[in-house]
């Protein structure tokens, strides 16, 4: 293997770890913006559910209590939502960056492709005129 191969096969492996840390990472993320969409859902389903049970309501503390409830509620949905587009922004950048090593490791892979093909038809070539010599040489 010449140096140039080496070389090459070393950008590969060095790229497609750094791929396996992105793609872990993107799962990480991916993990954060489920859990953030799963408590969005369940916020606004119990925020749908307080709205409801209003009617059913028959005194000042009730209605002070349930106003109470509903208000934590909307401010946690509020914060929830805020981190669930903080996710997806992320999410969004953590494709872009998984993509571009993808993109990386194919190039240098396709590189390391052509460097061995060509050190392969060099070594052939070296090894046709050493026996063309070798046939050439007075009887």
């Amino acid at each position: 293997m010449t140096r140039k191969e080496k070389l090459m096969d070393l950008m590969v492996r060095k790229e497609k770890a750094k791929l396996g840390q992105e793609s872990k990472e993107l799962g990480h993320i991916a993990q954060q913006a489920a859990r953030a969409e799963a408590q969005s859902n369940q916020l606004k389903s119990l925020l749908d559910e307080a709205v409801t049970q209003r009617q059913t309501i028959h005194s000042k503390a009730q209605l002070a209590s349930s106003m109470w409830f509903e208000s934590a509620i909307a401010q946690q949905l509020t914060n929830v939502e805020a981190q669930r587009e903080q996710s997806a922004a992320r999410l969004l950048e953590a494709r872009s960056r998984v993509a571009q090593v993808e993109q990386r490791v194919r190039i240098y892979g396709e590189k390391a492709v052509e460097t061995k093909r060509e050190a392969r038809a060099e070594a052939d070539a070296k090894e046709d005129s050493r026996l063309g010599e070798r046939g050439r040489a007075p009887r």
